[in-house]
């Protein structure tokens, strides 16, 4: 053992100088107060929209929905149309054209990126999907919510020919594409302000939870006004409920909270 000068005085010759482990572990320990080392360095997070990947991603929607939502006005009433009207004659000024179905398709791809967004925000990712990369994480979720839109959009259609006829199918379909597309832009704020402000997730996923659950109930009213027949009817729309509409968020709402 050296001698203790070195340690108390905090220098010593070179015959008294620390040469193993153990001197050298207690110089440091005698040499310098806790507070002098400061505290333990963490990692600073990254925020989501800093995301090289997620940047792109969420570009690549706004542009193009915007390349395709030309008359963006005339598209809008005729998707609040779809989700509100049950009217069966066609009307002679109807001036839809296939830019409708493109406008369409684009607008569902960004509910499914802001749906993705929201639930990477909401849920503990990690736990769920693995070691990913915040880019890898939002791209699964948001092909989720995709296969989510599909399983229904194939549900919709096989309920509505076995449980009415053409037109009230075709209506009812055009109710629940309307609703996915106001939805998609009625999501696109509150999921770009969870990328750059996480602070302020708990109000914008309560403010998109609220916006949903408004969509799907304008969606149920129109269902309801199609397929109701009188009270036998009123069972199968309930089974419905049960099925398509209530079992999904509680699902979603058990997934979350685990």
């Amino acid at each position: 053992m050296k001698s203790e000068a070195c340690y108390i005085h905090n220098y010593c010759t070179e015959s008294e100088a620390p040469t193993s482990s153990e001197d050298q572990m207690m110089y440091k320990q005698l040499s310098y107060a806790g507070y002098v080392t400061g505290m333990p360095t963490t990692e600073r997070p990254t925020l989501p929209g800093y995301d090289s990947g997620v940047l792109c991603l969420v570009i690549g929607m706004m542009l193009m929905v915007a390349f395709s939502f030309k008359h963006w006005t005339r598209f809008f009433k005729i998707f609040t149309q779809d989700l509100v009207s049950v009217r069966r004659r066609v009307n002679a000024f109807d001036d839809r054209t296939m830019n409708e179905t493109r406008i369409l398709i684009a607008l569902i791809i960004q509910l499914c990126i802001c749906q993705g967004i929201l639930l990477f925000t909401t849920i503990d990712s990690v736990s769920i999907i693995g070691q990913l990369s915040t880019f890898g994480t939002i791209g699964i979720l948001s092909l989720l919510s995709a296969a989510y839109y599909l399983f229904q959009l194939i549900s919709y259609v096989i309920i509505g020919n076995v449980f009415t006829d053409k037109i009230g199918a075709s209506q009812w379909l055009k109710g629940f594409n309307a609703s996915q597309a106001l939805l998609s832009l009625a999501l696109l704020i509150p999921a770009m302000v969870v990328l750059f402000y996480p602070n302020s997730s708990v109000f914008m996923i309560t403010t998109a939870v609220v916006l949903y659950i408004s969509s799907r109930i304008m969606f149920v009213v129109k269902s309801f006004r199609i397929f109701y027949q009188g009270l036998g009817s009123l069972v199968y729309f309930i089974l419905y409920l049960l099925a398509m509409e209530v079992a999904p968020i509680v699902f979603i709402y058990d997934l979350c909270n685990h």
